[in-house]
This record gives structure tokens, C-alpha cells and sequence, in this order.
């Protein structure tokens, strides 16, 4: 067959047979109109006119690519049938592709958070070593030089051992000095993770030895942002810790874990990590631990080892391990720790969108079932004319999967643009938020996504329709108004009832949550207070007077600025996102601990003393810390009101005694002050004991300021103030408490909105389907309700009946739906905040929310049929 007649012939024979069609539906009216059964109709129209089934088997015979034919034809008739309708052609599109553009969107972050591969080889082998006091403390703690040595020789299940702690120090030979974050790691570290470098090389064993030249290795992100890309920095040597550090090597790109650091050195360079008294005491815990198991070897293994381990140490060294703590070694897969955080966030609201679009393909099926059987009239022609039941399924679910195609395209475009805020909203709960975009695998979820719901909103509507009997041609109310379809509306409907409940739900109780923290007094004030990191140079203030007199000259400089109303230098911020533990053991005079008890534990505090005054934390009893509070004066301590009421529930804490040191020294109590939620607003208070600045010492401090106005405005004087103490002094991580507070609160308040509007947008859709499925009941029932009213029913009485068919489905809906929710909304437990993932008062709320706006959009085709002239509607054909 030539091409001609592929593209010109069997359009021919397709378009005549689709006229003889057209002219025998023609006559059939007019033989029905004269009063012949259906049958005789159509026997009549064939000997006047022609069959046309002849036609078909002629194509057939003439025609081997008769299925490509069928298709395309399908296709001409689908878009010519939708283009006589557009209103419905766009309400479809516009709803599949919210909800496919939705569903890609989230799809895409899940894709590259959870689903692809990390960046490291083999990356299910490594794991993180976790040591806790269980009997203290759920938090675990880090592990010293020797502990390190010990589970690297003992540790028969991994094939290499590698630890990590991070630094900030200050680099000059750059632009400007500045302070960077360092990874101080042992030279086996990115052999553990199983990395390559980018260029260069990566740290070897000779530059962990302490007579090699100090070399460093950068991150991917640093050399672009402060070399952009020149691989010629490679032999290029800057300042670290009063050395020269030679860059050797560049890292390809990598998630920010387990820090986010700009470069690398060996534990050889760190001064702290290198001194003499760190290595001997086995007490000093700073460094993390992370380890790549043997090939074959399986978790429960390295549990068993672990605790073995655990168990030798406490034997060995009883004063380390004291029999109480309950210390244990545990393991955490690398895989887990990078996606714990975002797991559960990003799979709840997949499912919710996913419930989105489930609930719009049941909205969608009811208004095509709707206008398929409102087209009774033509299918009954078209089954008269010689058509099979299969090949109308066939037109009528094209029609269905061009608008899912059409909506799918839509919904591409829609993600393509909100995958770009979801990376921000990915990032504050796991470092791999760089690894989302739109790949061939999210593509193919799309297309895959709108096949799946054109088939799901097509195929029912599809199968009612291609069943409709010839005799409709007579009378099509009898179709699209019989029993057994309005059957299949309310069951449409009660489905959509019960997911709209179950998002509603959902929805309410993440607002909640979200309002129990807004409401949560973190006991400070953060408004017009700025925070500032001064991390100093240790070579430059080695000795606790140089690092004194430092903020003291800053403290002094900065309060005389006009529109400053209070300043303090702190060890750490209330809020900050990434400040650790500082708990450690506390005795307390006249509590002496027995053998077997743990001993009281602390989180501890160095401020200087106008510190409560800028925070505005109330002191309860006693005093502030003084200027005269100094190395000269004694020592003195102030707690917290926890803490207070915990060790001295019936007397004053003032004038006790306290000590850091196992009863060495002791710090007298001179003040309580009020409760800080310090790790978060969703986290209680601990017990704290704060220490003056002056009798203490700080490297690394945060500036805190108190001002009249906004204190962003003052920012670069202040940052000017203490360059002009110390020029080479960087000044970082320069934000207001109120914007920490404002972080800390973007990933629960982006969830509530996300939830909220997949909620409201699901209440919508199920609105319109409960007002459009009754209204279309009330037209096909005009002369029904028309006969009612002729016999004496009152408009009251049509009135209750109309609501009656309305609220049914939706009731049954609503039970579903909540006993659905009761069980479902298990799995937002870990993400809810001060309620509980059963409350009564959100499940009230919701279903009487829904239900009342369910009777208000009955009421309006309700009070239509109410409404109706019986006169009007038993003239009705």
C-alpha cells in the first residue's frame, strides 16, 4: 500500500462510513417518530440507505493498518467531541494536571532523597558508631583518641575504621580572612565513605604522621565559591592555625554530611585533636566515628560486636564506664541518618497528593459518566448503526486519555516550577536536597501517573456507557436517570467523602500542631536581639585574659552605640539549629551520689553578665551575674528554675554549692532563673547551670544584641566595632532570634500549608461533586418530582427528600472516613506536636465542618426541585 493511501484512502472510507452512519441515525428518528419499534427502525434504515457494516469489512480487506486507522480515527473523533464541550475539556485538564503536577513534584524530592543511590560506594556497608549512657541520657556521645584505637582493634567486623570532628578556623591568604568549616578526619576517612576525588588526591597515611607538611583537601562547594573552579589552586598553600596548609586535592560533589565543611585536614593539624592531653584522656569525647563493614557481614553481627566492645571496656576501665550509666555501642546505617528526617514528611505528603488526585479522578468519572450517558441518544445510534459495544469502551476511554495526556503535560510544567521549592523545604531536613530534579525516572512517573488516571477516571463511566440499549433512542432519561446509576454516583461520592475526610483530618491535626508551636514561650524574647559568631584564633589568644579582654573591649564598644539597649557574649544560642549537647556531670553539696546511681547531669552555660538582660530571661530569685563577677571573686553558678525545683524541692537554691570537677571546687548558687527551651520549640527544658564568662574561658562565642529598632540595621557597624579590635577577626553567621525562630518553625509550617491546601482543594472537589451529582438528579427527576407534587406533596416534603438523596452518600462517606482517619493518621505521630494523632476535637471539627458545607451545597439543587411548576414538568417529553 502506498503512502497516498495510507494517509488519504482509508480516511476516506472512514469519513463515508461514518456519513452513512450519520444518515441512517437520520432515518431511524424519523421511523421511530412514525411509531416502528426500534427494531423495524433500524431494519427499515438499512434497506433504505445502506449497511454499514459492509463499509467497515471493505476497509478491513482494503486496509492491513486498520488498527492504527481505529486509533487515529478515535483520536480525530475524541478531539472533535471535546472541542464541542471546552468548559469540561478544561475543568479536566486543569485537575489532572494540579494533581499529577503535585504528585511529580513531591515524587521528584522522594526520588532523589529516598530512592537513588547515595554518592558513596557501596553505601549500605557504612555505618555510624553511636556510644550512650542509656541510664543517664538518650543522647549519644562522641569518642575519645583511645576509644578510638580500641574499637579500631577490637572491631572484627568492619574493614576500616575512620573518625571525623569539625572545626572552624580562621583562613588567611585568601580574599579576606575568613572562617571555615574543617573537617578534621583520619586519612581513611574517604576510603570508609567510598570516595574519589574530583582532582588532586585525597589524604594519605603520611600526612596523618606528625612530621608531614600540613596539607588539606577541599569541598566541591567551597573551590566554586571561592576559586570558581580553577583547578590551578591544587599546590597552593594558606594559613590554617598559624601553619601553611597546602591544597592537594578537590572532592567531587557530596551531600554536606556528616558536616557541612569547606575543607580537610589530617587529626595531625588540629591543635586540639594533636595535644598531648587530649590523646591520654580517655574522657575527652569529641570525634564522630563512622565505619564500612566486611562484605557478608550483617547488622546483628555488628551489634553483637559492638556491645562485646562495650562490654571489655566497662571491665577494663570501671571509672570510664560506671556500672550505672548503662553504656552501650550501637551502630546507625549512614543510609538512615541522611534520610530519617525527611522520610516520613515527604511519603505522607506523596500519599496526600496521591489522594488528591484519586479524589478528582472519582470527581471526574462522575461528571463522565454524567455526559457519556447524556449522550445516550448518539451511542444508541451508533449501536444501531452497526457498531460493537467494544468499539464504543474504545472511543469513549480515548476521549478520557487525551485529557489525562493533556493534564500530564500540564502537570510536568507545574512540577517543573514546584520541585525548585521543595529542594529549599528538602534541605532543612537532609543534605540531599541537591540530589532532586526532574530525571527520566520522575518523567516517566508522570507519564505513568496520567495514564494510571485516565484509566482510573475513564474506564467505569467508559463501561456504563458502551452497555446503553438501542431502545434509548426512544426515551434517554431513562438511561442517564435510572436507579442503578444514580447507584453508581453515590458510591462515586461516598468515596470522595471518605478521602476528603481523611485529608481534612490529617490537615487539621498538622495546624494544630502547628499552632501549639507558635504558641510555645521559648522563655526568652526574640525580638530586635541580633546574634553573631566570633570564633577567635587560638594561635592569637591562647592565654583566658587575652580572650577576656577581647570581649570585654567589644562589650564596652558595642553598648555605647546609639539605639544598643543591651549586649552579651554566649558559649550558644537558644534555637540555634546546629547547637549540640553540652551535658555533663554536676554534684551537688549535701547530695552525695550512692554506688550504682548515676550521677545528677547538666547542661552547662559560660555567659557573660549582661546575658539574661538580653534575652530578657526573668531571674525567679537571687541575682545576675556582675562585672565584678571575676577570676579574683568567688566562683559562682546560676540554675534554672528546672533544675531548682528538682534537686532542691524545698528550699532555695541560693547560697548551695555545686561542683564541675567531682568535688574538687565548689561553685556557690547565687541565682535561679526562668526555664529556656534551648534545643527547640518542640523540646522541653533541661536541667542548666550558666557560669560568668569571666571566671571561665570561650574560643568560640556568639555576640548577642539588644536594640531600639531593627537590628539588622546595625549589623555592619557592630561587625566594623570588633574589626577595629582585631582586623583579622572573621564575624559569621550574622541573623536576628526572631529569623532563628522563623527557621526552626519553616518545616512544620510548610507542611501544614502543603497538607492544608491538598485539604481544601479535596473539600472543594467533593463539594462540587455532591452539588453537581444531586443537581443532575433533580433534572433527570423533573417530572417524577413533578408528579409528587400534583399528587400533594408539599415543598417542604420535596424539599427533605432531595436532601435526603444528597446527605446519604456523604454521611456514609463521613463514617468511612473517620474510621479510616482513626487508623491512618498513625503515621503523622512522629510529625505532630502537643496533640494526639486521635484527637477528639479534630475529628469533631472536621466532620462537622463537612458535613454542614455538605447540606448548604445540597440545599441549592434542593431548593431548585422545591422550586419546580408540576404543571411545567408533566408537560415534559
Amino acid at each position: 500500500m502506498s503512502w497516498r493511501r495510507f494517509f488519504q484512502r482509508p480516511h476516506w472510507d472512514s469519513e463515508c462510513a461514518q456519513e452513512l452512519e450519520v444518515h441512517i441515525a437520520h432515518e431511524i428518528d424519523e421511523n421511530l417518530a412514525r411509531g416502528m419499534d426500534a427494531n423495524e427502525a433500524r431494519r427499515a434504515a438499512y434497506l433504505k440507505v445502506g449497511n454499514p457494516v459492509r463499509v467497515r469489512e471493505q476497509i478491513w480487506r482494503n486496509n492491513s493498518f486498520l488498527p492504527l486507522e481505529h486509533f487515529l480515527r478515535d483520536l480525530r473523533y475524541a478531539f472533535r467531541t471535546l472541542s464541542r464541550n471546552p468548559g469540561y475539556a478544561l475543568v479536566a485538564i486543569l485537575t489532572l494536571g494540579l494533581g499529577i503536577g503535585a504528585n511529580t513534584a513531591i515524587f521528584s524530592v522522594v526520588n532523589g532523597v529516598l530512592l537513588r543511590p547515595l554518592p558513596f560506594a557501596e553505601a549500605g556497608r557504612i555505618v555510624h558508631l553511636q556510644q550512650k549512657a542509656l541510664k543517664v541520657s538518650s543522647d549519644p556521645f562522641g569518642f575519645s583518641v583511645q576509644e578510638i584505637r580500641d574499637y579500631r582493634e577490637q572491631g572484627t567486623v568492619f574493614s576500616s575504621l575512620a573518625e571525623y570532628h569539625s572545626m572552624t578556623f580562621t583562613m588567611l591568604g585568601t580574599t579576606v580572612p575568613e572562617r571555615v568549616g574543617t573537617g578534621v578526619i583520619s586519612a581513611n576517612f574517604f576510603e570508609v565513605l567510598g570516595v574519589k576525588p574530583l582532582a588532586g588526591r585525597l589524604l594519605t597515611a603520611a600526612d596523618e604522621t606528625m612530621t608531614a607538611p600540613p596539607v588539606m583537601v577541599l569541598s566541591y562547594e567551597y573551590w566554586m565559591k571561592e576559586f570558581g573552579g580553577d583547578k590551578k589552586v591544587i599546590g597552593r598553600s594558606f594559613e590554617l592555625n598559624d601553619r601553611m596548609h597546602t591544597v592537594v586535592g578537590i572532592l567531587p560533589p557530596l551531600p554536606a554530611y556528616p558536616g557541612t565543611d569547606d575543607l580537610y585536614m589530617p587529626t595531625t593539624s588540629c591543635p586540639f585533636r594533636s595535644g598531648k592531653d587530649m590523646i591520654a584522656n580517655r574522657g575527652d569525647r569529641m570525634m564522630e566515628v563512622y565505619a564500612r563493614m566486611k562484605p557478608g557481614v550483617t547488622s546483628q553481627q555488628v551489634a553483637e560486636n559492638l556491645q562485646t566492645i562495650a562490654s571489655r571496656l566497662q571491665m577494663a576501665y570501671p571509672r570510664d564506664y560506671p556500672q550505672y550509666s548503662g553504656f552501650t555501642a550501637e551502630s546507625v546505617p549512614v543510609e538512615r541518618e541522611l534520610t530519617h528526617a525527611a522520610c516520613p514528611t515527604f511519603l505522607t505528603l506523596l500519599a496526600a497528593s496521591g489522594l488528591v488526585l484519586l479524589l478528582a479522578c472519582a470527581n471526574l468519572a462522575n461528571f463522565a459518566l454524567s455526559r457519556h450517558l447524556g449522550r445516550s441518544r448518539e451511542t444508541a445510534v451508533r449501536l444501531a448503526t452497526g457498531a460493537s459495544r467494544a468499539q464504543i469502551f474504545r472511543q469513549l476511554l480515548t476521549e478520557s486519555l487525551l485529557l489525562a495526556s493533556a493534564g500530564g503535560v500540564l502537570g510536568i510544567l507545574i512540577a517543573l516550577a514546584g520541585s525548585r521549592l521543595l529542594v529549599e523545604y528538602a534541605s532543612r531536613m537532609t543534605p540531599l536536597a541537591g540530589e532532586v530534579h526532574l530525571d527520566g525516572a520522575v518523567l516517566l512517573f508522570a507519564v505513568a501517573t496520567s495514564l494510571l488516571a485516565g484509566v482510573i477516571f475513564g474506564v467505569l463511566p467508559c463501561l456504563i456507557a458502551s452497555r446503553i440499549r438501542i431502545d434509548s433512542l426512544h426515551d434517554s432519561t431513562r438511561t442517564t436517570g435510572s436507579e442503578g446509576n444514580m447507584r453508581t454516583r453515590n458510591v462515586l461520592v461516598a468515596f470522595q467523602v471518605s478521602l476528603s475526610v481523611l485529608l481534612l483530618i490529617g490537615a487539621g491535626l498538622m495546624v494544630r500542631s502547628l499552632y501549639n508551636l507558635l504558641i510555645v514561650d521559648p522563655g526568652f524574647k526574640t525580638q530586635n536581639v541580633l546574634s553573631m559568631a566570633v570564633n577567635l584564633n587560638w594561635t592569637k589568644y591562647k592565654e583566658q585574659e587575652s580572650r577576656n579582654e577581647f570581649y570585654r573591649q567589644a562589650m564596652e564598644r558595642v553598648q555605647s552605640m546609639p539605639s544598643v539597649t543591651d549586649a552579651a557574649v554566649s558559649m550558644t544560642v537558644p534555637l540555634n539549629g546546629d547547637m549540640g549537647s553540652m551535658q555533663s556531670g554536676v554534684q551537688i553539696q549535701g547530695q552525695p551520689v550512692h554506688p550504682g546511681e548515676p550521677v545528677p547531669q547538666a547542661d552547662f552555660r559560660v555567659v557573660s553578665a549582661g546575658y539574661f538582660r538580653t534575652l530578657g530571661v526573668p531571674v525567679l530569685s537571687g541575682r545576675a551575674f556582675l562585672d565584678s563577677d571575676t577570676n579574683h571573686s568567688p566562683t559562682v553558678a546560676i540554675v534554672n528554675d528546672l533544675m531548682a525545683r528538682h534537686y532542691w524541692p524545698n528550699e532555695s537554691p541560693i547560697g548551695h554549692h555545686i561542683s564541675t570537677d567531682e568535688g574538687k571546687t565548689w561553685t556557690t548558687v547565687v541565682g535561679v532563673v526562668s526555664n529556656v527551651r534551648q534545643y527547640g520549640l518542640d523540646k522541653g527544658s533541661v536541667y542548666e547551670a550558666y557560669f560568668p564568662l569571666e571566671q571561665n574561658s570561650l574560643m568560640s562565642s556568639h555576640v548577642l544584641v539588644r536594640t531600639q529598632g531593627n537590628p539588622t540595621q546595625l549589623a555592619n557597624q557592630i561587625v566594623r566595632v570588633i574589626h577595629d579590635i582585631d582586623p583579622l577577626q572573621p564575624v559569621t553567621d550574622i541573623k536576628t532570634l526572631a529569623q532563628m525562630r522563623e527557621a526552626l518553625l519553616g518545616t512544620p509550617r510548610v507542611t501544614a500549608m502543603l497538607l492544608g491546601g491538598f485539604a481544601l482543594v479535596a473539600l472543594f472537589i467533593t463539594i462540587v461533586g455532591v452539588s453537581g451529582t444531586l443537581a443532575l438528579f433533580v433534572s433527570r427527576s423533573t417530572k417524577d418530582i413533578g408528579i409528587r407534587m400534583a399528587l400533594g406533596a408539599t415543598r417542604e416534603a420535596i424539599l427533605r427528600h432531595i436532601l435526603y438523596r444528597g446527605m446519604a452518600p456523604v454521611l456514609i462517606g463521613l463514617g468511612v472516613g473517620v474510621v479510616s482517619a482513626f487508623f491512618c493518621t498513625r503515621a503523622l505521630a512522629g510529625m505532630l506536636f502537643a496533640v494526639k494523632v486521635t484527637d477528639p476535637s479534630t475529628f469533631a471539627a472536621i466532620g462537622c465542618l463537612l458535613a454542614v458545607v455538605a447540606l448548604i451545597a445540597c440545599c441549592i439543587p434542593g431548593r431548585r426541585a422545591a422550586r419546580i411548576d408540576p404543571m411545567k414538568a408533566l408537560r415534559m417529553d
